[in-house]
């Protein structure tokens, strides 16, 4: 990613109130017996996640009038090539923070990729925003696809 971009995105992130914010790093199965893991997968399950968790805090809400959390995904790979998710999320539980954490950690494994190891950081500051868009390798960068924040 050019460091115009990259500076474009944390500039945006920046504006972010991040009060009732949680930080979540995610990892992922690198593949399964049929498929090995790469962007493009990374973001279905991802999405599939996120309908998990839409349809889990609103119900026929989420479908019907299309009620969704807000989220900012940022896939990345390691030093090892592993593939996985930064996340800035919006708490829809404010007054119970550990039901939001168990529900990420416990709709996460549900999903074909989600793997069992994950962080989840309750209150988060500008220098999440600054981890996470530290961009290290080219293919690194917020999923569009699967970003909402309103």
């Amino acid at each position: 990613m050019s460091s115009h971009l990259k500076d474009a995105a944390r500039k945006h992130l920046r504006t972010l109130s991040l009060e009732n914010c949680f930080g979540v790093s995610l990892t992922l199965k690198q593949g399964d017996s049929v498929t090995r893991l790469d962007e493009i997968s990374a973001s279905q399950n991802f999405r599939h996640f996120m309908n998990r968790m839409n349809s889990s805090i609103y119900g026929k809400g989420f479908k019907r009038f299309g009620k969704k959390l807000n989220v900012i995904p940022v896939l990345e790979r390691s030093s090892t090539n592993r593939l996985h998710y930064h996340l800035i999320f919006q708490n829809p539980y404010p007054d119970d923070p550990a039901a939001f954490a168990r529900l990420i950690e416990s709709e996460w494994a549900k999903t074909r990729f989600g793997y069992i190891q994950s962080h989840i950081d309750e209150l988060i500051d500008h220098g999440w925003t600054d981890y996470i868009t530290k961009f290290k390798s080219a293919s690194d960068g917020i999923d569009w696809e699967n970003y909402r924040w309103n």
